[in-house]
């Protein structure tokens, strides 16, 4: 998929990230339904990066599923605080 949004290498990674990312910290209180319908959202509109922390509640439990058939199409940035 051809995203409409501007893209900008990412620091030393080489990753060419989408200039708008998704905080995963949306998904920290919502079913597994609502994350993967959120995450298909973000896809169809072609955001490639997402950030998600420890500390956004549930939201790596919910990413989790939906990444693993999608983890090459995306850039997953954690912060460890």
């Amino acid at each position: 998929m051809t995203s409409m949004i501007p893209v900008l290498p990412f620091g030393r990674t080489g990753h060419q990230s989408t200039r708008l990312l998704f905080g995963a910290a949306a998904l920290g209180n919502v079913n597994q339904d609502e994350a993967d319908q959120t995450m298909e959202l973000i896809r169809a509109h072609g955001i490639n990066h997402i950030d998600t922390a420890a500390s956004y509640g549930d939201a790596e439990l919910r990413l989790g599923p939906w990444i693993e058939t999608h983890r090459d199409d995306f850039f997953l940035g954690h912060q460890d605080r």
